[in-house]
Parts: C-alpha cells; sequence; structure tokens
C-alpha cells in the first residue's frame, strides 16, 4: 500500500502544447504527395500485367482447343465444329474474349479457333490445326497459334505448297 502512495504522489509534468509533437500540415501534404507519385508509377505497370494475365488465359484456351481438335480428328477423321463437340463447356473459357470454331473452305483440311477481344486494350489470338502429308505419304496434323495487335484479331490465312501447309497474315508465337 505504501508503493501505491508514494507512486500516486508523484508529480508528473503538466501537459502543454510545447510537450505535445504531431505532424505538422505541410509534412501531411508531402507525404501525400509522395504516395500519389508512387501510385501515378505503379497504375499503369499494375494494368499493363492485368491484361497480360488475360492475354496468357486466352492463349493457353487457344491451345487447349488445338490439342482437342487434334485429338478429336485422330479420333473421328474430321475436326470438330464447336467446342461443346470437342467436350468442354464454354464456361472454362476466359470470358474477356468470345471465341469462334470455323473450318474455312480452303482446299486444306483445316479448322480455325479465334479468341476474339471484348476489351480493346487486349490482343486477339487464332488458332489453325491443319493437316499435311510427309514424304512417305502419311497424314501428319500440324498446328499454329497467332497473335493480333491489340484490339484486333489474326486472320490467317493457309495455302498448300507442294502437299505442305504454310501459314500466312500470322505473326506466330
Amino acid at each position: 500500500m505504501a508503493a501505491l502512495n508514494r507512486h500516486l504522489s508523484r508529480s508528473y509534468p503538466p501537459c502543454n502544447k510545447a510537450n505535445q509533437q504531431g505532424f505538422s500540415l505541410i509534412e501531411v501534404l508531402v507525404v501525400v504527395v509522395i504516395l500519389g507519385i508512387l501510385a501515378s508509377i505503379a497504375l499503369p505497370s499494375f494494368l499493363s500485367q492485368a491484361a497480360r494475365s488475360k492475354q496468357s488465359r486466352a492463349l493457353m484456351y487457344i491451345g487447349l482447343v488445338n490439342r482437342a481438335q487434334q485429338t478429336f480428328f485422330i479420333e473421328n477423321d474430321r475436326f470438330a465444329t464447336s467446342t461443346a463437340e470437342l467436350g468442354f463447356a464454354d464456361a472454362n473459357a476466359p470470358a474477356e474474349y468470345t471465341y469462334t470454331v470455323t473450318s474455312p473452305a480452303s482446299g486444306i483440311e483445316m479448322t480455325q479457333t479465334q479468341a476474339i477481344p471484348t476489351n480493346p486494350a487486349l490482343r486477339g489470338y487464332a488458332g489453325v490445326v491443319f493437316t499435311t502429308v510427309d514424304p512417305e505419304g502419311g497424314a501428319r496434323l500440324g498446328m499454329v497459334i497467332c497473335q493480333g495487335n491489340t484490339a484486333s484479331t489474326p486472320d490467317p490465312t493457309p495455302v498448300a505448297v507442294a502437299g505442305q501447309v504454310q501459314i500466312t497474315n500470322c505473326n506466330t508465337l
């Protein structure tokens, strides 16, 4: 009890403005300006990373469709006309793109899948799966993935040259 009384009887310095310390308005404004500058530098980098992530998902999906088309051709001796026929749900497709599967009538047995961006900041992609004939006369399957520019989807054109297929209008990956 005596220790408690000694503690309570101690005198503490009075609180006044000279003893209080804090941040001035100028210090707070400097910190806010620095944070604003850092945010303006980091935001474009973050947005480009988000776009690359979405494009990577679309590219992976096109590759998946191409491999599924190759498997479908081996089993059915023809290409599928839709992703539903390939056996996977469109719900698995990245939502930032719309997908079309076509089989152009070019004299070459082929199929094309396009990933058309719904956001103009994204690149479009096209996957082409085609058949060729090897030197021994056997059939072979080939595939190409083409990348478009921002807000555009490539439209690759297959050309038959001496039993082989060459793809034009295609920035291959």
